[in-house]
């Protein structure tokens, strides 16, 4: 199964998940995830700047408060870079790193930058409301 099915498969939205007016920082290369992604945030009641790498997210870290930033850890280095200029920028922005492969360096370079938690796709959307609704 196509991994944007078993996304919207998964899509159950929690009882009293509210996520209503949180500002989402969504950088994320791949053209569908991204689009399915900012497509269940704002569903659920998210503003959702998207971008698709982080030179696109640059500018908007830099005039705009987000509630949450949602970026890729691997293969590439963006998602974490984007996690370690916030952070050098005084910003403590929640994290949520996505990340397509189950390797240890990324995770725990993610971790030690502070990020509040780090996924393997297949994307689990419903811990993700999860975690934004308690933790946001």
């Amino acid at each position: 199964m196509h991994s944007l099915a078993k996304l919207q498969e998964r899509t159950h939205q929690p009882i009293g998940c509210d996520l209503r007016r949180k500002a989402v920082l969504l950088v994320e290369p791949d053209p569908d995830l991204r689009f399915m992604l900012k497509a269940l945030l704002t569903r659920d009641g998210c503003i959702v700047d998207a971008c698709e790498t982080l030179i696109d997210a640059l500018p908007a870290v830099s005039y705009q408060h987000f509630d949450l930033a949602i970026t890729y850890g691997a293969p590439g280095i963006d998602g974490l870079l984007l996690l370690y200029l916030l952070r050098e920028r005084g910003s403590a922005t929640p994290c949520v790193v996505i990340s397509t492969q189950h390797a240890k360096e990324p995770y725990l370079l993610a971790m030690n930058l502070g990020a509040l938690d780090y996924f393997v796709t297949p994307l689990d959307y419903a811990a993700l409301q999860r975690l934004i609704h308690t933790r946001i």
